[in-house]
């Protein structure tokens, strides 16, 4: 019986071994687990680590790295819209639920606006200069990936 116990406790360390992925979310949060993602990164686990989550040295600094950064200044976001546009009441809610700012032009109470608008080449509401790019229509997911967001 007591050889029995010993070859069990010899053998749970490899019962415990599993691959362990991380990820970033769009907020910045880093997520560990051990379902693989498309956008998931594979990390190395040493189990004999002296660290309090048992990450290899490697491993826990790239996390702690990822924790200590600032976040990136956000590019310049410019809204031009109109007042009635459903579209831009979804793209102006979308914006302040994920806490990006943005300046926001109405093309039919201001003609300089609208000149703006029609220089960068809008045809139609609601039309975004984020940085240097433009987008016509609001897709979150194309905006976020202007501003450098994974969503």
């Amino acid at each position: 019986m007591n050889k029995m116990l010993y070859v069990l406790i010899l053998l749970l360390p490899i019962s415990v071994c599993a691959e362990i992925y991380k990820t970033v979310d769009e907020n910045g949060r880093v997520i560990f687990t051990d379902k693989p993602t498309p956008k998931a990164e594979q990390v190395e686990v040493d189990t004999d680590a002296n660290t309090a989550d048992g990450l290899s040295d490697s491993a826990y600094s790239k996390a702690n790295d990822i924790k200590s950064k600032k976040p990136a200044k956000q590019k310049s976001v410019v809204m031009y819209s109109t007042s009635w546009c459903g579209y831009c009441a979804k793209a102006r809610a979308h914006m302040q639920s994920r806490g990006i700012k943005y300046k926001e032009y109405d093309i039919e109470k201001s003609e300089s606006h609208k000149r703006k608008y029609k220089q960068l080449g809008g045809s139609g509401v609601p039309f975004f200069v984020v940085g240097k790019e433009t987008m016509g229509g609001f897709s979150p997911s194309k905006l976020e990936a202007m501003l450098g967001r994974s969503k």
